[in-house]
């Protein structure tokens, strides 16, 4: 088995204890777009190395490079057999994720790693049901992964995938926003539940604490404004990128907002 699909076996058993996360979003001039949710694995991929006793290398040894897209159609279409077997109610469940998209980008050479989930849409009021999709893209794609299940119970994960959850997003082709939802309420406990799960981390805590999440929105306009004093506009003036401490934005989402006004 190649060192690759080695990375690939490992990677959703620690990506949540050592990734850097990037949230974007490209919008097209009538109004649809893409969302990807990227993970930076490059720690992860030394971790492995390291777990693999290949800290040295061979100098004969070929470095992999890949830049690949996988289309969810097609893993499945080469599952069909099994998918057939489920129910009709299941059966339709996966058919709807047929435009999630994978893309992996790995470079040995240079110790970089990104592996990416993402799906188009047509508006923005679709943007919920992306992220349901990739949600489910990904459970499927790990199903019978034990140690993805067990990670999905640690505080870690919940904080982790319940990052978009409370999050509202709107766009008019003038103004784009990303609010926290009115039902939203901090919850002492999970935060409780994270610092302690933190403390218990050992030599994968200092990992952890530098984590980050980046936003990333591209707009087919100059950008006017844009309310966080923290994010950047591009040079073009159509990027806005935001990048913070992963467990500072968990303990306060409202950082993460902001409102971007456009040009006309």
């Amino acid at each position: 088995m190649s060192r690759f699909f080695v990375l690939l076996v490992g990677l959703l058993a620690f990506a949540l204890t050592g990734c850097n996360f990037t949230e974007e979003i490209t919008f097209q001039p009538d109004g649809s777009g893409e969302f990807i949710m990227n993970y930076d694995l490059s720690e992860v991929m030394k971790t492995l190395e390291k777990m693999g006793g290949d800290k040295e290398g061979n100098e004969n040894d070929k470095k992999e490079k890949i830049d690949s897209i996988v289309y969810f159609k097609d893993i499945l279409a080469e599952k069909s057999d099994s998918i057939s077997k489920l129910s009709q109610i299941e059966q339709d469940k996966l058919q709807s994720l047929e435009t999630i998209v994978m893309r992996i980008k790995m470079d040995e050479a240079t110790g970089s790693f990104d592996f990416g989930f993402g799906s188009t849409f047509k508006n923005l009021d679709e943007l919920p049901d992306v992220l349901e999709k990739i949600e489910q893209a990904k459970e499927f794609n790990s199903k019978d992964d034990a140690q993805f299940s067990k990670m999905e119970q640690s505080a870690v994960a919940k904080s982790a995938k319940n990052l978009l959850e409370y999050v509202d997003f709107s766009y008019d082709g003038k103004t784009f926003s990303r609010a926290l939802s009115e039902n939203y309420k901090p919850s002492s406990e999970d935060i409780e539940a994270l610092n302690t799960e933190i403390s218990q981390m050992g030599e994968s805590k200092d990992t952890f604490e530098g984590m980050t999440y980046t936003l990333i929105y591209h707009f087919p306009k100059t950008i006017k404004s844009v309310s966080n004093t923290k994010a950047e506009i591009s040079n073009d003036k159509k990027t806005v990128t935001l990048k913070m401490n992963f467990l500072e934005m968990i303990k306060s989402p409202e950082n993460a907002t902001l409102n971007v006004i456009l040009n006309d």
